[in-house]
């Protein structure tokens, strides 16, 4: 698409094809409630995130068709996280530093600060990935190195609760 020339002599890329491996993600998640037996709590949270990403796609499908201004692209996803922050229910407090802890303690709980960070990252990180989108095929090796380090990170976390369950 970025290749020098006039737009009309180019050969068309298609686009908004993201949408195929979307809808069957979400029909398989979806689908994935039926076999899963979760507790009324854990539902509401499993749908908040189903929803989100629902909002998500619909903005990833719009941006590619109707070339939404910056403005939205902020707006969008804001409002695509609010599922999830209502519907969070776990702690607020984050683990202080080594250096800080005389003065503020283990733990620091953030309450509202904590859901508007959490969810400000969340507009960042789309918006992170969605800026190289005009850069062929680059968002997709950005999405695929951070998966590798987030699975990387799930694997280090679920050797270390098992090694802990071990020694206890």
């Amino acid at each position: 698409m970025n290749k020098a020339g006039a737009r009309e002599d180019k050969p068309k890329v298609p686009e908004g094809l993201g949408i195929v491996p979307a809808i069957i993600f979400l029909m398989m998640a979806i689908q994935l409630q039926v076999f899963l037996s979760l507790p009324d709590h854990k539902l509401v949270e499993y749908n908040a995130g189903l929803l989100s990403i629902c909002m998500s796609i619909l903005l990833g499908f719009a941006d590619d068709f109707v070339d939404l201004a910056w403005r939205y692209k902020l707006i969008v996803p804001t409002i695509a996280t609010f599922p999830l922050l209502v519907a969070y229910k776990g702690l607020t407090s984050v683990v202080m530093p080594l250096q800080v802890r005389p003065y503020l303690g283990d733990t620091l709980d953030l309450g509202l600060i904590y859901k508007i960070y959490m969810g400000s990252l969340s507009v960042f990180c789309t918006n992170s990935i969605n800026i190289y989108a005009g850069i062929n095929g680059i968002e997709v090796g950005q999405s695929f190195i951070i998966g590798c380090f987030v699975m990387i990170h799930n694997i280090i976390e679920i050797w270390r609760a098992e090694s802990e369950l071990i020694v206890s």
